[in-house]
Formats: C-alpha cells, sequence, structure tokens
C-alpha cells in the first residue's frame, strides 16, 4: 500500500470522529438519494432528462468536498496539537538555557567562594551559628527570592559533603552522586543532571544545575554549587498556559527514550510510562492505556545553540474529542462583509479548494441545461406522454440542481471558513507564545538588576568616601563588562552612587559619562527603594544609555555593606531593538517546510497601540499601528483575534495582553507595564469591491420571473440570459442547450461571429448577442450555447449565451410589438414583455430569430450554403 493510500484510509477513519462534518456528510448524502431516484425516473421518461452523468459528477464532487473539509479539520487540529507541543519544548528549552548561565555565573560569587574557602581551611567554619554560615544561608535566600525557578541551593565540598543548603531537611549531610565528580572535571560550562539523586530523595528525578566553585586563586576547585530546578512546577505552568479547563488535550514532555518526564494530565498519561513517539513532524494515531489519541512528538528549536537535555515535547488528543477544536469558532465575531470578502480574495485556498465550487456550477449548469432541453421537447411535442409527470420531474431536477449549488455553496463557504479560522487561531496562538517569551524574559532582567545590586564588590565601593576614584571606577567597570560578556542581552551595565552620578559602564563606548549625572525620571524613584526585592523600569522611551534608541531601563538600589542605607544603584539597559525583534521572529507563524508565512510580522506596542518592537522595519517603534482598540483593550492574559482590513488587504490578526511570569507582573510586584503581543498574517492581496459583490448576488436573485397565461391566446417563448440581459425565442424554432463545447474562432468574420463549433456532425457558426443587444455585457468564461434550428430556412446556428431561463407561457396582449420598420426591418428585437402588474421580474426581449438569420445569410454562414465560411470554418479547426 502506498503512503497515499495509507495517509487517505487513516483520514477516512478519522472522519468518523469529526462532528463538524457529519452535517455536511447528511445534506450530501440526502441529495445523493434524490439524484438516484431522478436519474431511474429520467431515463424512463426519454426527455432529454437523463441526469446519469450529472449524478456521477455529483457523487465524485461530493468525496472531494468531503475529502477536503475532513482534510482541513484534520490539519487545523495538528496544527493545534502540534503547536502546543512545540510551544511546550520551546518555553522550556528557553527557561532552561537561563539556568546554564545562572549555574556558571553563580559559582564564580565570591561570598560563595569565600566561604567554601572558609570550609576547607577551618572546619568551624561549618558550625550553625557561624556568622559567614549565617550571611550566606541569607544570601542563598535572597537568591531564591528573586530567581524563584529554584527551590534549593547546595554547596558541596569536593568530597560530596555538604557544606550548606538552603533546605536543611530536604537531602542527606553527604552526597555520593556522580555529578560532584563530573562538575569539578568538566570542559562546559555547567552539568545538567536530570534523574533520582541523593541530594533530594525526596522528588523522584529533579533537574539540578551544577559547576564547581574555584579558589579565588583559581588555582584548584573547592567546592560545588548546585542549584535545584522546580522542574514539575514549571511544566505545570506551561502547560496551564496552554491548555484551557475543558481541553481534553494531554501535553507531555519525553526524555530521549520516550518516557513521560511532565504530563499535563497524570491520569491519563502518568509520568514514567512509555509513549511511542512520532517522529517524523507529523501526526498519527496511537493507542496508550487502551485508548486511540492522535499524537505528535515536537523536538525543539533551540536556543542560542543550547538545544535542551535531548527532550521532545508530546501531544496527545483522545481521537473522540480531537477535532472539537477544529470547528471554525474563530471566525463567529468576524463582521459579514469582511468575512465574505476574505472567501472572495483570501490567497490561502488551493487550486482544488477553489474548484469545487466551479464544479458545483458546473453541475447546476448540466442540471438547468437538461430541465431546459425537457420543457422545449414537451412544449413542441403534441404527442409527449405523460405530461404532468414530465413537468413534476423536470420540476424537480431543476430544484434538485439549485438545492446542489445551494449544499456545496454552505460546505464550500465551511471549508473555506475552516481554513481561515486556522490561520486566526494560529495567529492567537503565537501571540500568545510572542507574549509570553516577553514576559519570561523580562522576568530575568528583573532579577538580575535586583541579584546583582547585592554584589559585594558595588556596596563596598560605593560605601567608600571617594565614589569616583579612577582606579575604583575601573575595576567596577571591568566587573560589569564580565557580567556583560557572560549576559549578552544588555546594552550596557552601569553603576551611579547615591548623587546619581555615574561610576562605572561595562560598554566602553559610554565610559565619557562616567562622573556625569543620570537625568532619567527612573533614577531617584531608583535611589529611594527600601527593599531588595523592588526594582524600578524605565518607561520604552529613548535613552542616552541606548544610543538615543528606545529601550527599558531596569535598575535596584545597592544597599551599604551593613544594609541600613542605599549607597548607590544600578542600572541595566536591555538591548531591545535586537532582542524584541528575535522574540517576536520566533514567534511568527511557519509553513509546514519551517519558512515563515509570507507577508506576517508581529508587534509588541503599549495598551494605546503604540508601537514598541515589530518584525517589519517599517514599522517605527512610537509609531501608532491603525488597528482596532478592542486587540489593546484587554485585561491581563486576555486575547483577542479577528479579521480587519489593513494596507489594502485583509489581514487575520490575533492579540494577547501581558500578564507577567511568577512574581514578575504578580499581585505581590508593584511594577504594571502592559503590553500587547500582536501577529498579523494577510489573508488577500487586495480588498473585495463591496458594489461588485453585490451586484452579482443581486444577479443571481432572480432565476425565473413566473409570467403565467391563463387559457387566452399565448405564445410559448424559451427565454435565457446574457449579461444583465432576459432575453427569449419563440418555440416555432428547433432548439437545444448543449454542453459547453470550445468556440472555434474564424478569421475575417464580423465582430458578432464568435466562431463556430461542431454540432450533429455539422459545422455552425456561434452568434455573439453582445456585440449589438442592451445589457448584454456577458461573462466571460462562463457561457452556454443554445443552438437555434429554421428548417424552412435550412439554417442553423448557436447563440452564445449566461444563463438559461425557463419555458414561459406569455399572454399576446402583454406583447409589445417593435415596429416594423425599426432598424430597417432587421432589428433582432421583434417585441417586448413586461412583468404583469404587481408581477416581479426584468423585462424580457424577445430575438427575431427571422432578421438573425438574415444577416448571418448575407455571410454565408448557415447551413446549406456559404462555401467560404466553410472553409475557413474546417481550416480553423483543424488548426
Amino acid at each position: 500500500m502506498t503512503a497515499a493510500n495509507t495517509e487517505l484510509d487513516d483520514l477516512r477513519h478519522l472522519s468518523k470522529f469529526m462532528t463538524g462534518l457529519h452535517a455536511d456528510q447528511e445534506k450530501l448524502r440526502e441529495i445523493q438519494v434524490k439524484y438516484d431516484h431522478l436519474t431511474l425516473l429520467g431515463q424512463m421518461l426519454s426527455a432529454g432528462t437523463d441526469i446519469t452523468g450529472m449524478r456521477e459528477d455529483f457523487h465524485a464532487l461530493a468525496n472531494v468536498l468531503l475529502g477536503q473539509l475532513a482534510t482541513e479539520l484534520h490539519n487545523k487540529a495538528i496544527l493545534n496539537l502540534k503547536s502546543n507541543a512545540r510551544i511546550a519544548i520551546d518555553v522550556l528549552t528557553r527557561n532552561l538555557f537561563e539556568r546554564t548561565a545562572d549555574i556558571g555565573f553563580l559559582a564564580t560569587d565570591g561570598a560563595i567562594r569565600d566561604y567554601a574557602q572558609a570550609c576547607a581551611e577551618d572546619p568551624a567554619a561549618l558550625q550553625a551559628d557561624d556568622p559567614k554560615r549565617l550571611a550566606l544561608k541569607e544570601r542563598f535566600r535572597e537568591y531564591v527570592l528573586k530567581y524563584s525557578v529554584y527551590h534549593d541551593i547546595i554547596l558541596l565540598a569536593p568530597d560530596g559533603s555538604v557544606l550548606l543548603r538552603l533546605d536543611d531537611d530536604a537531602g542527606a549531610a553527604c552526597s555520593k552522586d556522580p555529578l560532584i565528580a563530573q562538575s569539578l572535571s568538566t570542559g562546559s560550562a555547567y552539568v545538567e543532571t536530570f534523574r533520582p539523586t541523593d541530594l533530594l530523595p525526596k522528588e523522584g528525578s529533579p533537574l539540578v544545575y551544577s559547576y564547581r566553585v574555584m579558589a579565588r586563586d583559581e588555582s584548584r576547585a573547592i567546592g560545588v554549587l548546585c542549584l535545584c530546578f522546580r522542574f514539575q512546577d514549571e511544566c505545570q505552568r506551561i502547560f496551564k498556559s496552554l491548555l484551557g479547563d475543558s481541553d481534553w488535550t494531554v501535553i507531555t514532555i519525553l526524555d530521549a527514550q520516550g518516557e513521560v518526564i511532565a504530563s499535563s494530565d497524570v491520569h491519563q498519561c502518568p509520568i514514567g510510562a512509555r509513549l511511542a513517539q512520532v517522529l517524523d513532524d507529523q501526526c498519527r494515531v496511537t493507542r496508550f492505556a487502551g485508548r486511540e489519541y492522535l499524537a505528535t512528538t515536537q523536538h525543539t528549536q533551540g536556543y542560542q545553540g543550547y538545544m535542551g537535555p535531548g527532550w521532545q515535547g508530546h501531544g496527545l488528543a483522545p481521537l473522540n474529542h480531537a477535532f472539537e477544536m477544529a470547528v471554525a469558532h474563530e471566525i463567529a465575531r468576524v463582521p459579514a462583509p469582511i468575512l465574505a470578502g476574505v472567501l472572495e480574495t483570501a490567497t490561502l485556498f488551493s487550486a482544488e479548494l477553489r474548484a469545487i465550487p466551479v464544479r458545483a456550477a458546473s453541475i447546476q449548469r448540466e442540471l438547468n441545461r437538461a430541465v431546459w432541453n425537457g420543457n422545449v421537447w414537451l412544449s413542441t411535442d403534441s404527442h409527449a406522454l405523460s405530461t404532468s409527470f414530465a413537468k413534476v420531474l423536470l420540476r424537480e431536477i431543476g430544484n434538485t440542481g439549485v438545492h446542489t449549488l445551494e449544499v456545496f455553496s454552505r460546505s464550500t463557504s465551511n471549508l473555506y471558513k475552516t481554513v481561515v479560522s486556522s490561520v486566526l487561531y494560529n495567529c492567537s496562538l503565537q501571540a500568545a507564545l510572542a507574549i509570553d517569551i516577553m514576559d519570561r524574559n523580562l522576568y530575568e532582567r528583573a532579577n538580575d538588576c535586583r541579584w546583582w545590586a547585592l554584589t559585594g564588590a558595588f556596596r563596598e565601593a560605593l560605601g567608600q568616601p571617594d565614589t569616583l576614584a579612577a582606579a575604583r571606577s575601573l575595576r567596577l567597570s571591568e566587573i560589569l563588562a564580565g557580567i556583560n560578556h557572560l549576559y549578552t542581552v544588555y546594552h550596557n551595565i552601569l553603576i551611579f552612587d547615591r548623587d546619581a552620578r555615574i561610576v562605572a559602564a561595562s560598554n566602553p563606548s559610554y565610559s565619557h559619562l562616567v562622573g556625569t549625572t543620570l537625568q532619567a525620571g527612573w533614577v531617584m524613584p531608583a535611589l529611594a527603594l527600601d527593599e531588595s526585592q523592588k526594582y524600578v523600569v524605565s518607561s520604552f522611551e529613548q535613552s542616552q544609555l541606548y544610543d538615543g534608541a528606545h529601550t527599558y531601563v531596569y535598575a535596584a538600589a545597592i544597599p551599604a555593606p551593613e544594609g541600613a542605607n542605599t549607597v548607590g544603584g544600578i542600572a541595566i539597559v536591555f538591548d531591545s531593538t535586537p532582542q524584541f525583534k528575535a522574540m517576536l521572529v520566533d514567534a511568527l507563524p511557519r509553513n509546514r517546510d519551517g519558512s515563515f508565512v509570507k507577508g506576517a510580522f508581529g508587534i509588541f506596542a503599549d495598551r494605546k497601540g503604540k508601537v514598541i518592537a515589530s518584525t517589519d522595519d517599517a514599522i517605527a517603534p512610537e509609531t501608532s499601528i491603525g488597528i482596532g482598540e478592542e486587540f489593546f483593550d484587554l485585561q491581563p492574559g486576555e486575547g483577542h483575534a479577528n479579521i480587519i482590513e489593513y494596507e489594502g488587504k485583509y489581514f487575520a490578526v490575533g492579540s494577547r495582553m501581558s500578564c507577567g511570569y511568577r512574581e514578575y507582573k504578580g499581585s505581590r510586584d508593584a511594577y504594571r507595564n502592559d503590553v500587547v503581543a500582536l501577529v498579523m498574517v494577510p489573508l488577500s492581496e487586495r480588498i473585495a469591491q463591496r458594489d461588485s459583490r453585490a451586484a452579482g448576488e443581486h444577479r443571481q436573485g432572480h432565476a425565473y420571473t413566473g409570467y403565467r397565461g391563463s387559457g387566452e391566446d399565448a405564445v410559448d417563448v424559451a427565454t435565457f440570459y446574457i449579461g444583465n440581459g432576459f432575453y427569449g425565442v419563440r418555440l416555432e424554432c428547433e432548439l437545444e442547450a448543449v454542453n459547453d463545447q470550445v468556440v472555434t474562432r474564424i478569421p475575417d468574420t464580423p465582430e458578432w461571429m464568435s466562431g463556430c463549433i461542431v454540432y450533429k456532425n455539422e459545422v455552425i457558426p456561434i452568434i455573439d448577442l453582445a456585440a449589438f443587444l442592451p445589457g448584454c455585457a456577458a461573462t466571460p468564461g462562463a457561457q452556454q450555447i443554445i443552438v437555434v434550428g429554421m428548417p424552412q430556412r435550412q439554417v442553423r446556428f448557436g447563440i452564445l449565451v449566461d444563463r438559461l431561463g425557463g419555458m414561459e407561457e406569455i399572454p399576446r396582449a402583454l406583447m409589445d410589438d417593435m415596429p416594423a420598420n425599426m432598424g430597417e426591418g432587421t432589428a433582432l428585437i421583434e417585441s417586448l414583455v413586461k412583468p404583469e402588474t404587481g408581477g416581479e421580474g426584468p423585462l424580457l426581449m424577445i430575438l427575431a430569430v427571422e432578421n438573425l438569420a438574415e444577416r448571418l445569410a448575407r455571410t454565408g454562414a448557415h447551413r446549406g450554403n456559404g462555401t467560404q465560411f466553410l472553409k475557413l470554418a474546417a481550416g480553423a479547426a483543424a488548426t
């Protein structure tokens, strides 16, 4: 079995669980039954009403439509599942990247090194009441208060003895864990351990980051520092941000062997369970614990070269619930005119999708043709049997054609809506990802400034009388440069004294500012801070500390060595331009091949719609993004999605308001700064013209005019439409609507001569009345042909029409004949018919086929003569 067949069989199986498909299946099944009955009855009547071919076309198209609907519902469910699994592992990987930097930096902390050295030299330092021990434990507590992703910090001697830990009751006094030897000898910047350990025996498999602590002279390792990460807590936060309370999807984190190490629902997928990985970037049906799931496994994209511990995000959705979110709920709030315009102009739809309504219209045209020809036959054959039965049958065939088009139109609209809703859903999802990345990133910035403010060297230097001493300033700048080298998200790091004078800067480009006084609005509030947990953040504004560009500056007070007073402050200048852009780029929607969706862009903006950052360089900071305020007037964590008109196109837009991360911007954090992430994806290359849509809808509104005969002298007329004009031909002629045929152009013929076709082994000319009749603005590519035969003149020709009408029995009293001498006796309209008083419908213009035949006779382009025409036609046909 080929891969394509396997995929098709899977889709057939999955379609059983797609509740959004059932209504369309039922409607199409009902019409199919009608086709079956009408086909049989039509064959019995033998009045040109055999619709076997149309029945087969309908069946084939219904299968295509249902297959496309199932495919799009499947695609949307896959998008949801894969996105959740990918975001879960990517967000976790980003977080762990920060942890790898933390351990390397903290292991060089002066207070930790001094205490480890003291323990190596004097065992008395291990006593519980030793001042150095108490001071370091308080420092550990301060660190965890700020970097709350950790729950414990452990300092070990090289032999595994616990020198100090934050949680004294968490583990043994001496460890035999191999991570100690690894940390002492590794050539990497950190050791990452995820497994059971005697350091944390109460936890199943804790995640620990460790590294060696070196003596001050760097001559030897004097200890090992361990940071214990809140792994399960962090995973649950990620899962909660992705899943709603009523969501049946399960998100798990798998290790390299496929074992569940974290789960959003431990009852469905318990920790320790072994799951089948889906490693080909697809979704497949898998079985676990006696239940079928749609499942996918997603590798991390990594972050700044860090690929994590080799874990994957794995998503599972029970099959009986996997497609519930695939229904197009996202477009419920889209205004009807906007949605109609999108469905008309969107570039999202494949050629196969766009062909469905075209094929449905073709089926209706064929049905209409059968009905039209059947009515001609009934009106002209005085010996027709079962006339009443035939009329009922023809009416039912006509109604079925209308119903077919309605159902296909509705189902195709549902299909298009599903495609559009997938884009809208993805915009919402990616906007949520963008703001989550921002909140998590800036959480680290708030932590960094507060922790670095407690650095002993800074406190001691600013506690001296002459804070601007050259040697002291140079030493502090070197320390800051070392920090900045490790933490590259900062453009600059500065220290200023209690008088707001800059004492040191990490970036040499700003060394000329040393000794100058900071004037920014955030400086005095920073110096006024009275707790180590507090910090201030500037507005997003232009700063001399960022080369005049817009950025955020985070600042905290530096306490005196004894901790009673403030001796200065630290300011960290976020490198906002590349960092914010990188965050937004990471959240942009991608195609299946990993490329970015063409024309999509992301924006960070404030609550007033002023831009903070954008992936589109043409949208500069501080400019206003001209979209509705409903995208910004949101509560923390709330989102909004809709389709808008923007820059001459339709765009799907998803927005999400920031809500912070952990304690950052939380209830105990005084800092508030509402930022909205926007992800915008173009849906079209243009805006639909409403006038043309309305005209098209109006034009399709009248299919039959409803003229009535009442036993009085009446004329039978076969009607049709050309452009906006309504025309008819008396049934005194032979008439037949024929299948769509290619009209062969003929050189050197009048403008109104469209060409020729072969009809019943005879080459006949085709007339395009649009050349000289009023109201004939024909619809290119959608025309049919009515063959007109005049046996008494041995003339046969075809007329191009847009749509077929009905058979009208028109009282002669309603017919206004045109003057006989009009157009010197060659006028093409012989009479006009207005609707009855109070009736509805357009003006009917009855063609003067005699005059039309006369015009043909003059060119020789008619049956029985015209040798030149026949030669030209034969030559054109051969070409």
